[in-house]
């Protein structure tokens, strides 16, 4: 059965950056498992995807247009510590807040204790990289 729109596929994957750096990866029991066509991955590893099987194997080098996107700056903004009173707090943490889009997930970049703000980034951890992905399909259903 070949991968297309609406099948249900899991997948073992290994993702790394343009230095080889390690940025994600799936292990066993914990494969990535979604439906095909519903944008719940990468744009770029959906295209490679269609049309694949279970058993195929295969390494894809996917730009920032066709991943995460290019890193905007616009996206980084300053808050008070006072937000996060009675929280422990630390660099690369991750949380949720609402914005004018809605909800978003940031990350803070660095804490600065003496001005009482912290700097935070709603871009996504892996903006503005070149990905590679090296995959194998376990399942189309």
């Amino acid at each position: 059965m070949k991968i297309e729109k609406g099948k249900k596929i899991t997948l073992e994957f290994v993702l790394r950056d343009d230095k080889g750096n390690l940025l994600d990866r799936t292990t066993k029991g914990d494969e990535l498992v979604f439906i095909y066509g519903e944008e719940a991955i990468v744009k770029g590893l959906e295209d490679e995807l269609l049309g694949k099987k279970i058993g195929d194997k295969f390494k894809v080098k996917i730009s920032p247009n066709k991943g995460y996107g290019e890193y905007d700056e616009d996206l980084t903004t300053e808050m008070s510590l006072d937000q996060f009173d009675g929280i422990e707090i630390y660099e690369g943490m991750e949380f949720e807040a609402e914005t004018e889009d809605g909800p978003g997930i940031f990350t803070i970049k660095e804490i600065l204790s003496e001005e009482n703000k912290i700097i935070v980034d709603g871009n996504h951890p892996f903006a503005g990289l070149t990905l590679y992905f090296e995959v194998k399909v376990v399942g189309v259903e």
